[in-house]
Order: structure tokens, then sequence, then C-alpha cells
């Protein structure tokens, strides 16, 4: 079970010899159980709960109100 904010999918691979030195050892991020860093592509475990929202849907949903002409208030 992957805990909140691990990678669980992803386009970015460790190398063999970052495995071996344990190049991200020291990182909270955990990807199949080997510390990591986040990279472009990744799927992070993020669990919200009924009715929230992350705060890059929030601001999405806020790009697409202001480009439909509801205006901050």
């Amino acid at each position: 079970m992957a805990d909140f904010g691990d990678v669980v999918d992803g386009t970015f691979f460790l190398s063999q010899e970052q495995v071996d030195t344990r190049k991200y050892g020291f990182s909270s991020i955990k990807a199949s159980g080997i510390p990591t860093v986040y990279h472009a592509g990744d799927v992070v475990n993020i669990p919200y709960g009924s009715g929230e929202v992350s705060t890059m849907e929030a601001i999405g949903l806020a790009w697409y109100a202001f480009s439909s002409g509801v205006t901050p208030s």
C-alpha cells in the first residue's frame, strides 16, 4: 500500500546504479518501496476524501471559471 505522496506509476525508472548506491536513500518519497524523488510523468498517491480537491485541480477550476468570464471577487 502506497503512502500519501508516494509515486505509484511513472515514466522514470531508477538505473541499477541508483538502486545499488541508494542515491535517493534519504528521501521520504518512495516508488515501489525504493526511495526516490519526483520526476515529470509520475503518478502520485494523494488520496483525497470525498468532496476534497487538490491544489492543482482548484487552480484548474479557477482558470476555467476566469476564462468563462467569472472574475475573482
